[in-house]
């Protein structure tokens, strides 16, 4: 989690250049399922909104790295119990192809709704969220997949964390 932090200062901190995105926005959502849960089966969906923020880096014509707002409102399903999370914060994104592939790696601040979920204590509702993961642009169509974990960073006594495989599509403005 620490690496994440330390990319994206040094990324604000790069003296950058200005280009033109063809999007700034993407809403959509993804789905997946926790496939390393030892107890339970956790199923878990997100709405999510991304928008291209201002700090950007053109690396040569085809390759040029940018940050953006991630923010999701997200729901998790372990066993009989569900509940949900709302996540804001900022990924930084590797561009290649003209823009046709994005890999991506984020960190967002993340509250839970219930922390106790299938029998499990996730000690609070404070989480943070970390994430890698690649996009396939078609158009204005952008195909998606997240590896994500989610945890509290040992803030409470109990931190037992999600690992998730999302999968997502959403549409670009």
């Amino acid at each position: 989690m620490e690496r994440y932090l330390i990319i994206a200062l040094l990324v604000l901190l790069l003296p950058m250049t200005s280009w033109s995105l063809d999007s700034t926005m993407e809403f959509g959502v993804r789905g997946g399922r926790d496939t390393l849960a030892e107890h339970e089966d956790r199923a878990a969906g997100e709405i999510y909104y991304l928008q291209t923020l201002p700090w950007q880096k053109e690396l040569c014509p085809d390759a040029k790295l940018y940050t953006r707002l991630d923010a999701g409102l997200g729901y998790l399903h372990a066993d009989s119990h569900s509940g949900g999370w709302l996540a804001v914060g900022m990924d930084v994104v590797l561009s290649l192809m003209g823009g046709a592939w994005g890999f991506e790696g984020g960190f967002r601040p993340t509250w839970l709704f219930e922390s106790n979920l299938g029998g499990e204590d996730f000690g609070g509702p404070v989480q943070f969220t970390s994430h890698v993961g690649t996009t396939l642009n078609l158009g204005r169509v952008a195909l998606s997949y997240r590896f994500q974990h989610i945890s509290n960073a040992s803030l409470y006594n109990s931190n037992p964390g999600i690992n998730l495989h999302l999968i997502g599509v959403g549409v670009t403005f």
